[in-house]
Order: structure tokens, then sequence, then C-alpha cells
């Protein structure tokens, strides 16, 4: 197959490394605004055997080209996703689209072609591996989950002062770090509800990490649609080091995460952006710092006749390959936006416009996925068919199912 990789950063790099080492490829194209950096990609990749090449544009890569794989923000994915649904190919992204934009996302892929995105590591393997331990719960029960918890986050391998925190990729944005203050979603009682950011903190023990901490954070709402999630309370939390959730939290307490402009000795100035350009060159990483990333999903049953829930958990960690110098977060996203991209120059993925990647991937795509991985070197464990009496607290716990 021959494929084209739109944005040579990180993640992109992550992604051009696993397709150049899929059998199924024959030959990649790279495009980037900075053509130099695409050109310092097809170097590194040289060896793989695979035709390497760079285009100018995405017009010039899209004749005979099987599918796109895009790591590029959201401006540029939108605007992609429109030209190679006009050529007839189909695209995957990392790119979470904004909200005020999901009804038009449809008809900007003109209904001709699949649109697979989120599909990196979060959004994307997180709802993948949500779906997978529910379907699992459904096979053994014979119904759906009660509740399903899905807990996500990249950290620095080694916490370093003032909190444990450190940007490997700059932050949610260039210059910017994760502390906004907004709403993140849960399901419960079968209804989207909403929680305050970096609430209902909890510590997760994570076998050969140590201890973490997880707030809500980040989950999708249109995660609770797929059939065996039906009914099920589902949350989704960011992990980091202890400490992260009350330091950004007290900074909020003091009105210095405040987005509104203040007048400073004749200065127009919000207390935010202040806070981000002290904060930033502390937190960013150096050159010995390795980032690991954690996806940790449990999912509880639902009590049976003699009161016990069945518990099953799925556990990914991934740690910086010192080999390629890839970051596990470059890893776990690149190589995951790969295999979609695999999928959909296969014919493998059902549907046109766009594509929710929960839904369109089967038990038999997902079979795939975990091989592709394993192969590049991402493996999880899972903990299954374990039983205990029901608690009222036992979804909330962290840690492992009990």
């Amino acid at each position: 197959m021959e494929v084209t990789l739109l944005g040579c950063g990180q993640m992109g790099r992550g992604a051009a490394h696993a397709l150049a080492r899929d059998p199924r490829t024959s030959g990649i194209t790279l495009v980037d605004r900075d053509r130099d950096r695409a050109a310092g990609l097809a170097r590194w990749l040289d060896g793989t055997g695979r035709r390497v090449r760079v285009a100018d544009d995405l017009a010039a890569a899209l004749p005979g080209c099987a599918a796109v794989a895009a790591a590029v923000p959201w401006s540029a994915t939108r605007a992609a996703v429109a030209e190679a649904a006009a050529a007839g190919v189909p695209l995957a992204s990392i790119t979470r689209p904004p909200t005020e934009e999901l009804a038009d996302l449809h008809a900007a892929a003109d209904g001709r072609v699949p649109v697979l995105l989120p599909i990196g590591l979060e959004p994307g393997l997180t709802e993948l591996v949500a779906t997978d331990v529910a379907r699992r719960i459904v096979e053994l029960t014979g119904e759906g989950p009660a509740a399903v918890e899905v807990r996500c986050g990249g950290v620095p391998h080694a916490p370093r002062p003032p909190w444990g925190y450190t940007a490997f990729f700059g932050g949610e944005l260039a210059n910017h770090l994760p502390v906004a203050q907004r709403a993140a979603l849960a399901v419960a009682g079968g209804a989207v509800v909403e929680h305050p950011r970096f609430s209902g903190v909890e510590q997760v023990a994570v076998p050969g990490v140590g201890t973490l901490e997880a707030y809500h954070d980040g989950m999708v709402p249109w995660l609770a649609e797929h059939p065996a999630l039906a009914g099920a309370d589902c949350t989704q939390k960011t992990l980091r080091w202890p400490g992260f959730a009350a330091a950004v939290t007290g900074l909020a307490d003091l009105g210095l995460l405040d987005e509104r402009p203040l007048e400073v000795d004749g200065v127009s100035v919000a207390p935010k952006r202040v806070v981000e350009h002290v904060l930033a060159p502390r937190l960013r990483a150096g050159p010995d710092d390795r980032d690991l990333v954690v996806l940790d999903v449990v999912g509880r049953g639902r009590p049976d006749a003699e009161g016990r829930v069945l518990a099953l958990r799925a556990l990914l960690v991934d740690r910086q390959d010192p080999a390629t110098g890839l970051p596990a977060m470059a890893r776990t996203t690149g190589f995951t936006l790969a295999w979609a991209t695999a999928a959909l120059a296969e014919g493998a993925v059902a549907g046109t416009g766009w594509v929710r990647p929960h839904l369109a991937t089967t038990p038999q795509l997902f079979t795939r996925l975990t091989a592709d991985l394993a192969a590049l070197g991402v493996r999880w464990s899972s903990d299954g068919g374990d039983t205990a009496p029901a608690s009222p607290g036992a979804a909330g716990t962290g840690g492992a199912p009990r």
C-alpha cells in the first residue's frame, strides 16, 4: 500500500516508524509545512526497504495514495479532510475536533470516504481498549458492565520539582500548559454529566511505575454510544504524579489561572498567560528527561445472584525507546495512527464521512491492533475473570480490580 503522512513532528515520526516497518507498506509520501523537517524524516527512514519521498503539499501526494495519516493541528486537519475526500482517499487523524465543528465533520468528508478520527492515544486507543473490556464483560456475563473507568497519562520517568510534571511536547499548545479550567465529561445513569477538571482525585497503583494520581479530564462525549457500554457509568481521568492536581487547583483558587485580562501598570494581561510564561521554561523537558505512558482501563460487571462482581483490567505501560529515540507518547499515539491508516488502506473500516473509531473497530480489527503494537514493542497486560463481593465504593477505588 502507498500511504501519505501529513505532519512530520514527533507524533508523525512515530507513525512513520510504524508504517515503514509494516510489511503491507510499499511506499510513504511525507508532507510537512517545513520541507526540511520532512526531508530529515525521510533520511531517518533510510534502510527500511520502503520507498520514501517528500511532497510539497497534500495535493501532490494524493495520486496513487491508499490512505492519509494526519498528525497536524485541527485547522490543517480539517482542510486535509476536504482535500482527501475530494480525491476519494480515506484519512485517519490523531486530532480531536472542536465540539462546535462536530456537526459539520460528515459534510466536510463529503460522505464519500471514511474519515477516522480522533485516533491516537487519547482520544483513540483509550476508547478502543474501554470498549474491548466492555465487550469481554458481555461475553463472560451475558450483560454489559456496570462501570468502565479509563485512566491515561504521559508522565516523566522520574518526577522532578516543582510539580512532578514535564512538558515533553510544549503542553496542550505551543507555550501553553495543561492547566485550563473547564468541565470534564463522564457518563452516569445513562446521561453525560460534567465534573470540574482536576476534581475527583484518586490514587492509582501502577505495577512497575508506582502510585499516580488520577483526576477528571478529557472523555469524548460519544464514548457511551458503543452498544457494549449501554447503561454503564463511564469515567475518564488523566494520570499524573501525585500533587499535580492540587498545585493547579491552588493556582486557580488564587485567581492566577483566570483568562480575563487585568490592567497592571497600564498593561492588559490575563493572569493565566503570565503564569504559563513563568512556569513553562521550568517544566519543559531537558535532554535527560524520559517519558512513560500509562493506559489503565478497569471494567466492572453487575452483581450476580450471589452479589459478586466480575472485574477486568487492561494495563499498558510504555517507555521511551532508547534505540529509536521515540518518546512513549509518540510511540503510543503514532503507532495507533499507523494501524488506523493501514486499516483504511485495506478497506477494513466500514462507513463514510466521519467514523468514530471505537464504533468502527471490530473485535478482529482490535486483535490486529494489539498484534501491530506488540510487533513494535507496545504491549499490555490483562487481568480478567476475578470476582469479588459487590461494594458501594468498588467503582472508584483505583488500583487493581477486586
